[in-house]
């Protein structure tokens, strides 16, 4: 994980990527598919900074059958029901929040004094079930598996195809995020010794919806192979979170442009 809302923003990439996976007649496929690429993303610093920085993200995805891995779910397994409904589970790895800035990690200057929220390998599950040729919705869970650092956050989403042609394809997409006590309390609480040492307000969040998202994502076509995406977001913290002085800004606006190519 990037950072929360910047994960947000690969999500689109993450439900392009769990293409059709393996059928009951073909458990372990034919062949293995490939997608691989580079993507520029720019967006907060960690969830809820006023501060923002762009970065490289790698673009990967390796699957034959009911196996995959790729850059935005891990490594794991698929599976595709005759209804359409897909299914993934895999062990990916969320890296937390820094009390420093990072080229590479989440993490500000500003936290100096917070502590940092540890990372740890995470358990996720992935429902997406299309709804028609142009509406589909999804579920995912993470659980840290880290026993000093257990928690889980989930997302509701939805994405419908605005727009449907030989080379162009735009989507709009909505999610819902929220995590239980520890998820919220780690990631946008202050405990009363932060508290002590930073001077910020002590805050105390329980579980619940934690923020709001809505984006628009662009697909083109250059050939056969090669795919270009650009896609912005905009997020609103929930209530449960927002009286927190870790989120600087409410709302935040974040995106990525990636190239991709597949054999």
């Amino acid at each position: 994980m990037i950072t929360k809302t910047k994960s947000t923003v690969l999500l689109g990439l993450a439900v392009l990527l769990a293409a059709p996976g393996a059928h009951a007649d073909g458990l372990w496929g034919d062949k293995v598919e490939a997608t691989f690429g580079t993507g520029v993303l720019y967006g907060p610093l960690y969830a809820g900074s006023d501060e923002s920085q762009a970065i490289l993200v790698p673009v990967l995805s390796v699957q034959r059958g009911i196996l995959f891995v790729d850059s935005t779910r891990g490594a794991g397994l698929q599976y595709q029901l005759g209804n359409g409904l897909y299914l993934s589970q895999s062990i990916y790895y969320d890296l937390g929040r820094l009390e420093k800035d990072s080229s590479w990690r989440p993490g500000s200057d500003s936290l100096k004094g917070m502590g940092r929220v540890p990372g740890s390998f995470t358990t996720k599950t992935m429902l997406v079930q299309p709804l028609g040729d142009r509406f589909n919705v999804s579920a995912e869970a993470e659980y840290a598996l880290r026993s000093s650092a257990h928690r889980l956050r989930y997302r509701l989403g939805a994405e419908a195809k605005l727009f449907n042609g030989n080379a162009n394809d735009m989507f709009l997409t909505a999610d819902v995020h929220g995590g239980d006590r520890d998820f919220n309390q780690a990631y946008y609480g202050v405990g009363v010794a932060q508290a002590n040492v930073t001077g910020r307000q002590a805050f105390s969040s329980a579980s619940g919806i934690n923020a709001y998202a809505a984006g628009v994502r662009w697909e083109h076509k250059f050939g056969a192979r090669w795919l270009g995406i650009a896609q912005i977001n905009a997020m609103r913290y929930a209530h449960e979170v927002s009286g927190s002085s870790v989120i600087e800004r409410r709302n935040s606006g974040f995106g990525n442009v990636a190239l991709t190519y597949t054999y």
